[in-house]
């Protein structure tokens, strides 16, 4: 009776196995069934925020169901990463990432209180690679570092930046260390809320992408200060503003932002979002698009998202 019992058992457990097997084949074979929602973890008119609406109204067309563009903010995007974490794989939510909670956040204070870690995720596919530029308050009449540097003297600078722990607060921390100036971060939900605090004169200085800095710029409100790149940028806005590599700084880096999975999603769905996203960053009116908002198409894969996230916590590292 009971080796009858233990080999039902075996045989329930096995047919169980197979079912499971063949439940999440045909899962990734028909996924998605239902929308996918894609969530941005930033302020809603951001630079990631416009990328995410914009791509998903090719939904669609090339996933077969609608891909809804969403925003859940909070501590520079670290409340909807950890609240993400309650997506099992194959998920139907996916999530924007970028180095500031992968790189950074972990490497400076108050890194105890992050309750994820970047194994957590699977990254699918990079959408766009930006320049950050300081900015400051025209009157102060402040065009370059050398500037910066001398108007600093004697002072605490406030600097608006997108969260106390992102992108943008880092390398406002290393500049002033290179610089040897003071300087106090005013946090906001958004580098776009930051550009904006500065061009309301909340604060004289913000560090944002291009593209939010534009009209300030255009308008005669801020002045571009420098760029944290390796080399400057030159063109109708921007006019040869220099890059912080150029004054000899190694803290810079481009802005990426990717699409992440939970871990242990199905290659195959993998496979899917990346070549839709693909496919729609190959479009004429996608490239217009990217050209305006001044930013590059840099659909890099798994591996070099890997790898920027490395690099990334090495620069972190060495400058903090």
């Amino acid at each position: 009776m009971k080796k009858s019992v233990l080999v039902l058992l075996v045989v329930l457990i096995s047919f169980g196995t197979l079912f499971a097997a063949g439940k999440a084949e045909v899962a990734a074979d028909t996924w998605p069934k239902e929308a996918v929602t894609v969530i941005c973890p930033w302020a809603v008119g951001g630079v990631a925020d416009i990328v995410n609406r914009k791509t998903a109204t090719y939904g669609v067309e090339v996933l077969g169901k609608p891909v809804l563009a969403t925003n859940e903010l909070g501590a520079g995007g670290n409340v909807a990463l950890t609240n993400y974490l309650k997506n099992g794989p194959n998920s139907y939510n996916l999530i924007f990432g970028g180095e500031g909670a992968f790189s950074i956040a972990p490497n400076v204070d108050g890194s105890d209180a992050i309750q994820f870690k970047y194994e957590d995720y699977v990254p699918i596919i990079n959408l766009y690679s930006s320049i950050f530029v300081l900015t400051s308050d025209a009157k102060l009449n402040i065009k370059d570092l050398d500037g910066l540097k001398a108007y600093a003297q004697g002072k605490k600078l406030k600097v608006a930046v997108n969260g106390v722990a992102g992108s943008e607060a880092f390398l406002a921390k290393a500049l002033a260390k290179d610089l040897g100036i003071n300087l106090e971060l005013v946090s906001y939900n958004g580098a776009n809320l930051a550009l904006d605090a500065a061009s309301k004169g909340e604060t004289s200085f913000a560090i944002s992408h291009q593209s939010q800095a534009r009209g300030s710029v255009e308008a005669g409100i801020l002045n571009p200060v420098v760029v944290f790149d390796e080399k400057g940028v030159n063109n109708e806005v921007f006019r040869n503003v220099k890059g912080v590599g150029e004054y000899g700084s190694d803290a810079f880096f481009r802005n990426r932002c990717f699409i992440l999975a939970r871990k242990g999603t199905d290659q195959q769905i993998i496979d899917k979002v990346r070549n839709a996203y693909l496919t729609i960053l190959q479009k004429p009116e996608i490239v217009e698009f990217y050209k305006s908002m001044m930013i590059e198409i840099d659909p890099m894969d798994s591996a070099s998202i890997n790898k920027h996230i490395s690099t990334v916590a090495s620069i972190v590292t060495s400058n903090i």
